[in-house]
């Protein structure tokens, strides 16, 4: 994701729109909303903000228009009363529509569409948006996602916001990544694996990872 698309979703943007016969200005809200204050023009996210991102991105990528987004979005906030609705309910789409569960724990809940003209009640076979889901843990009790495994749940690399602030660590410890890609910079993988009790397994994606990191920046 570039960050000026990540601003437009994050701070909303403004555009032309050429109507009739004078344009005028109109400005669309963002569809993430931050809880945390912007400072010296910065934006800060949250876990749960991050993990929505992830989510719209998803729907993005399946071809779902980015209004029909927006729609689902504030939908869903109205229908739940959450202020983080891709990251407090499950959701799923077939391409074209938004649908959320109406359980925040089963795996396969009765569904409401939500990207339409009006919220449906319909039941749809399988979970279309599986993916993305599923890289994401959800707290039983309050619904909310807890944890997101970035490169799928067979890549033992997690990001939790109760270990080491969020940044992204090994599953099972609180050893972060990008300070084992450091100490292997200048030593055998082996030798890294030894000092930190790790396999070699697990040192090589936590390797591999930072690579990604390094690359996508």
């Amino acid at each position: 994701m570039t960050p000026t698309r990540l601003g437009r979703w994050v701070r909303g943007y403004t555009y032309w729109l050429k109507s009739g016969r004078s344009p005028r200005r109109t400005r669309q809200p963002p569809i993430v909303r931050t809880d945390l204050p912007t400072i010296d023009d910065t934006v800060s996210l949250s876990f749960l903000e991050l993990m929505e991102l992830r989510v719209v991105m998803g729907f993005v990528n399946k071809g779902v228009p980015l209004q029909r987004v927006r729609v689902a979005a504030r939908r869903i906030g109205e229908l739940f009363g959450t202020a983080h609705p891709f990251a407090d309910r499950r959701v799923f789409t077939d391409h074209e529509q938004v649908f959320v569960g109406l359980s925040a724990v089963e795996s396969q809940p009765d569904l409401l569409q939500v990207s339409g003209r009006r919220a449906t009640l319909q039941l749809i076979a399988g979970r279309i948006l599986a993916h993305y889901v599923e890289e994401i843990d959800f707290d039983a009790t309050t619904s909310l996602a807890k944890r997101w495994f970035p490169c799928g749940r067979d890549v033992p690399i997690v990001l939790d916001p109760h270990i080491s602030f969020g940044a992204p660590v090994l599953v099972g410890t609180r050893i972060r990544t990008d300070i084992l890609a450091l100490y292997a910079s200048g030593n055998p993988a082996r030798t890294v694996g030894r000092a930190f009790e790790l396999t070699s397994a697990q040192v090589g994606a936590a390797i591999d990872f930072e690579a990604q990191l390094a690359h996508a920046a």
